[in-house]
């Protein structure tokens, strides 16, 4: 069962990747967002006050969010298949 899970997950995965890299060539806001954040980064990581302390508080955070991000994703996703089985169900498309 285990396998199964590792499977689904890695799927889902490439899935969203895929999705997120379709998304930033269709959506200028989407790569304007993307370049803001790497460029925020850089800035954050040559400031002259970003001592270990610091960098730890902030991995620490950023981390954090992409694990709540991931985890919102992933359930939206399953959530979104369950709601597209109840349409077509409530269709009479399948049973």
């Amino acid at each position: 069962m285990e396998q199964w899970k590792e499977s689904l997950q890695t799927a889902m995965d490439e899935r969203f990747d895929a999705a997120f890299v379709e998304l930033a060539k269709s959506n200028a806001d989407v790569r304007e967002a993307v370049k803001q954040q790497l460029d925020a980064s850089v800035l954050v990581k040559d400031h002259p006050k970003y001592d270990e302390e610091l960098k730890q508080l902030v991995d620490s955070y950023f981390e954090a969010m992409q694990l709540l991000l991931g985890e919102y994703l992933q359930h939206l996703y399953i959530q979104g298949a369950k709601d597209c089985v109840t349409v077509l169900r409530e269709f009479g498309i399948i049973k």
